[in-house]
C-alpha cells in the first residue's frame, strides 16, 4: 500500500483509496491515519471495505477520525440502490464532516433514484453492467458517462 501511495503521488494523482478493517470488523483508524499521512496532499477515499464493518454508525464515526475526506459506500447492502435508506442516514449523520459517495450497481438507469432517495451529491459508478471488465471500448464508455451525467442534470434538486 506504501508503494501504491508513492506511485499516486509521483503519477500526479488527485487521491488514493484504502480500506483497512481490524479482526473484529472495525475500521483500523491509526494505520488508515499513517496511510493518509504518507498520501499527503492527495485525498484519502475510505472504500467499501466500510460495508464489511459489524456497525456503519460507528464506522462512519472512526473513518472521520481517520482523517478521510470520503467513504465510498453501499450502505451495507449488495447495490447502492438496495442501500439508499442506509445511505441517506449516513448522509445526514456525516453532516459536513466527510463526503458519503454512494457506489455499487450505480448506472445510468438508476442513478437519478439514488440520487433523489439518498441526497447524494458525488456518486461512484463502475459501469460494469454497461462496460465488461477489461473492456478497451472508450467511446462506449465516454457514452455512459455522459449518460449519467445528463441524468444527474435532468433531475431535479
Amino acid at each position: 500500500m506504501r508503494r501504491s501511495i508513492a506511485d499516486a503521488k509521483e503519477s500526479g494523482m488527485d487521491g488514493i483509496v484504502v480500506g483497512i478493517l481490524t479482526k473484529d470488523r472495525r475500521v483500523d483508524i491509526e494505520r488508515t491515519r499513517e496511510l493518509g499521512e504518507l498520501a499527503r496532499p492527495l485525498q484519502v477515499t475510505y472504500h467499501r471495505a466500510f460495508d464489511g464493518t459489524a456497525d456503519l454508525s460507528q464506522a462512519l464515526e472512526d473513518v472521520i477520525q481517520s482523517g478521510a475526506k470520503r467513504i465510498l459506500t453501499s450502505g451495507g447492502a449488495k447495490s447502492a440502490l438496495e442501500g439508499a435508506a442506509v445511505l441517506a442516514e449516513l448522509i445526514e449523520a456525516a453532516g459536513n464532516r466527510i463526503v458519503i459517495v454512494p457506489g455499487a450497481g450505480i448506472s445510468a438507469r438508476n442513478i437519478e433514484q439514488v440520487a433523489k432517495q439518498t441526497g447524494a451529491r458525488e456518486f461512484h459508478s463502475g459501469l460494469s453492467s454497461a462496460l465488461p471488465y477489461g473492456s478497451k471500448d472508450y467511446k462506449k464508455f465516454e457514452e455512459e458517462v455522459r449518460k449519467l451525467r445528463g441524468r444527474l442534470r435532468a433531475s431535479p434538486s
